[in-house]
């Protein structure tokens, strides 16, 4: 018998189960009171107003998810994200076309999805409000812009999304690092320990094209619930790509994906080249087959427009590759845009002829804080794509757009 002051002992695996259970608890009220500190700083700091708008996609890799309406703010920049009912950057759509109506699908990674402005300042706005103005009334510009997206994934997107909204023509914007988003062995080596989930297409025994789908992502549920209403979550998994670069790969002391302007090509770079040839050449075939037409148009490179290229990239890579020609880019991009036979035009000479008539001092078209494109970039990315687009004739006659 016990004497009524006496307790019974308390065995080793109570024990165990009380500090596992007191130690979960504890990391629970951690992130609790990491999720408050943070909508708390979101009142009052600039640094903190950012939140989820995009997620996990089992067939793209990364989407944007409907009908969030969210800030998306860095120290130089403030953008207002509206992301519609279908998953787009935009404003509200519908799938059918008015009568007489003219679509125009605007396709392209960050470029495009232009989530450092504000929604009346994205260059499908600036295009649509252009062509309005010039008497094109029935002419509309559908942003399907996604950041980190090459166009593999343009092309699963323009097959799965884009085609039900029958767009009479499609501007693919193409940008230097697509080439590396095209391929399933420089990707992976870019982002280093960082996992991207990603779709790819590699070349078969006889060339052709074989999809590797989007790897199944674990516990996507709890993960993606987690991502879209936990601002903790979404900071922690953005510092962890930041911060956390490690990759072993680089070229020539360099980040890799730069290695797409050396002069001495490689196997897996030209490996890469032809998938993207044969994907454009698959895009080609379906856009056409759905009565439109498919059009590449080429954005200026930072050393086309930035007459200081060479001074600051040292400081940020540390040194200019000796291999490094900018020139090797345009020439292969024109090279699978004719053997695909999709129309290429470039807009570098709008951008350097604006330039210089406005006399812009750096950061010319991009924000000071980062490389995208500045309110001003986006508007003048219109007025460039506007001119190409009535000069080639790929728009529809004026009284017909009435």
């Amino acid at each position: 018998m016990l004497s009524p002051v006496e307790t019974a002992p308390i065995s080793g695996r109570k024990k165990f189960v009380f500090v596992i259970a007191s130690f979960l608890l504890a990391i629970v009220m951690l992130l609790v009171l990491g999720e408050v500190t943070l909508r708390v700083f979101a009142l009052f700091s600039k640094s903190y107003r950012s939140s989820p708008f995009r997620r996990y996609d089992p067939v793209l890799g990364i989407a944007l998810i409907p009908n969030k309406n969210v800030t998306h703010e860095r120290g130089c920049f403030q953008g207002q994200i509206h992301v519609n009912r279908w998953g787009m950057r935009d404003r509200e759509r519908t799938l059918a076309k008015a009568p007489g109506e003219f679509r125009i699908a605007l396709v392209g990674d960050s470029l495009v999805e232009g989530p450092q402005v504000k929604a009346d300042e994205v260059m499908n706005i600036r295009m649509e409000k252009l062509l309005q103005e010039k008497g094109y009334k029935n002419v509309t510009v559908l942003n399907f812009g996604v950041e980190g997206i090459g166009t593999t994934q343009e092309y699963l997107m323009y097959s799965e999304q884009i085609r039900q909204f029958h767009p009479d023509l499609v501007i693919l914007a193409f940008v230097a690092n697509d080439v590396m988003n095209n391929s399933s062995t420089l990707q992976p080596k870019c982002y280093g320990i960082h996992t991207w989930y990603c779709p790819y297409y590699n070349l078969g025994p006889n060339g052709d094209l074989v999809l590797q789908p989007v790897p199944t992502r674990y516990f996507n549920g709890l993960r993606s619930y987690l991502e879209e209403h936990s601002l903790l979550t979404y900071y922690v998994e953005r510092s962890w790509a930041r911060y956390v670069n490690y990759t072993p790969y680089t070229w020539d002391g360099v980040y890799l994906a730069w290695q797409v302007y050396s002069d001495q090509s490689t196997p897996e770079w030209d490996r890469a080249w032809q998938v993207s040839e044969k994907v454009l050449k698959r895009y080609k075939k379906d856009v056409e087959g759905d009565g439109g037409k498919l059009v590449i148009l080429a954005p200026p490179q930072l050393y086309e427009t930035d007459l200081n290229w060479s001074t600051y990239f040292p400081k940020e890579e540390g040194k200019i590759p000796s291999t490094f020609n900018p020139n090797v880019y345009n020439k292969r991009l024109a090279e699978i845009a004719k053997q695909s036979g999709v129309p290429l035009e470039s807009l570098t000479p709008y951008f350097q002829n604006y330039r210089d008539t406005h006399h812009l001092q750096p950061p010319y078209f991009s924000l000071s804080c980062d490389h995208h494109y500045s309110p001003l970039g986006h508007e003048v990315a219109a007025e460039a794509m506007v001119q190409k687009l009535e000069a080639d004739k790929w728009l529809p006659p004026l009284n017909a757009a009435q």
